[in-house]
């Protein structure tokens, strides 16, 4: 066995060991994983804010640097007006729909046990005249509504009250705002500097070429795809969301702006996310109308095809490039560890990986002299394979 051989074999068993150890002890690491990030939140906020926010900052510097006078001081200038830009529409959005939200909640709430007895009390007056199983399912009506009666009078309010006892109380909230408001202004100002550190700091662990320009070739693969796909999805999540408010004020539904809230919020997850949000509006609805209830589900499905096939694709292209099979597994996986922000990242982050995995099975094919085509792997090539002595690995490569 030559040293090539040995040290795969090695490595191998190795990723294999760590695998074991990882899927045995899943629950310490995600635990270790989520108190570092909770830990250094504001820091990772920040981040996320500069590497938004950073193409609109070069914008406006690119602009200012065209104006004489003022060209030393375009970087500054450029990272201030972006920042307030960005508090400003964060203030105009809080002022517009705090208020009306708080103001609909408000009604909401102390109406929904009302709204819930009613529609029950239909349906068991339905299921009494129109079916021979009446007495079990008035049971079972009777039995659900004493159920959702008594969690909504006793939880739902509590839980209600807390979470906005909860927003009250920013005194945190507010100091790791402000942190993270400050580390992206940091960024922003000086953003070349701290990426030669991180290359330097790179290039002073690794001295392999190849290795160097395959990593920077993912990098900048993830950049491409995490941008792409999280401003382009923020921006169709709003267009979404303006959509539904647009429908449900002409067609006079209740609460449209709370329903359309969680349906823009929601469609920022990949495929489920319209569908996600549409069960708890749906349901709201059905206790004020059962038809406006049928609509809106009517409406939501043509809305999804809209958006999956005109209004995301134009927006977003094809930053992602992944089969619906994978952006399935990468919500599932990725919500089920990190929650709704995992929904969001776990897509562009199993694209970045998918990626990897891509090129190096391509790498090792074109080593063996086997052809990089999946769709070349089809059911007679073994066989073909067998009589081309050609594509045989040989022990020295």
């Amino acid at each position: 066995m030559n040293k090539t051989k040995f040290l795969t074999n090695f490595f191998s068993l190795a990723a294999a060991i760590l695998l074991l150890f990882a899927l045995f002890h899943i629950q310490d690491i995600k635990n270790v994983i989520m108190m570092f990030i909770s830990g250094l939140q504001p820091l990772w906020v920040g981040i996320a804010f500069a590497y938004l926010l950073c193409p609109v900052a070069a914008f406006f510097e690119e602009k200012l640097k065209k104006l004489k006078k003022i060209d030393r001081l375009a970087r500054p200038l450029s990272v201030l007006i972006t920042s307030i830009a960005v508090l400003a529409a964060f203030s105009l959005l809080l002022a517009v729909l705090l208020p009306q939200l708080i103001s609909s909640i408000s009604d909401l709430v102390p109406k929904l046990p009302g709204m819930l007895e009613t529609q029950l009390a239909r349906a068991q007056r339905f299921l009494i005249s129109n079916n021979q199983f009446a007495s079990t399912a008035a049971e079972l009506v009777e039995s659900t509504e004493n159920m959702l009666v008594t969690w909504i009078k006793t939880n739902l309010l509590s839980t209600v009250y807390n979470l906005a006892s909860s927003l009250m109380s920013v005194g945190s909230a507010i100091v790791n705002v402000l942190l993270a408001f400050i580390i992206m202004i940091y960024l922003l100002l000086d953003r070349e500097r701290y990426l030669n550190q991180c290359r330097k700091i790179f290039h002073t662990v690794s001295r392999n070429e190849r290795v160097n320009d395959a990593v920077y070739d993912t990098l900048r693969q993830a950049n491409k795809m995490f941008g792409g796909f999280i401003t382009g999805k923020l921006i169709d999540s709003f267009i979404v969301g303006v959509i539904c408010f647009v429908f449900m004020l002409i067609f006079r539904f209740e609460y449209p702006l709370i329903i359309s809230v969680i349906v823009g919020v929601t469609n920022i997850i990949p495929m489920f996310g319209p569908f996600i949000g549409a069960i708890p509006s749906a349901f709201l609805l059905l206790l004020v109308d059962p038809k406006q209830c049928v609509i809106f589900l009517i409406f939501i499905i043509v809305l999804q095809q809209v958006d999956g096939n005109v209004i995301g694709p134009r927006i977003m292209g094809d930053s992602i490039g992944l089969p619906a099979l994978y952006i399935t597994i990468a919500i599932l996986m990725f919500g089920s560890l990190f929650g709704f922000i995992g929904m969001i990242i776990g897509v562009p982050t199993f694209a970045t990986l998918y990626y990897v995995v891509k090129r190096v099975s391509e790498y090792f094919l074109r080593k063996r002299g086997l052809p990089t085509d999946t769709s070349a792997y089809g059911p007679d090539f073994h066989a073909s394979l067998k009589s081309d002595p050609d594509t045989e690995e040989s022990d020295d490569e």
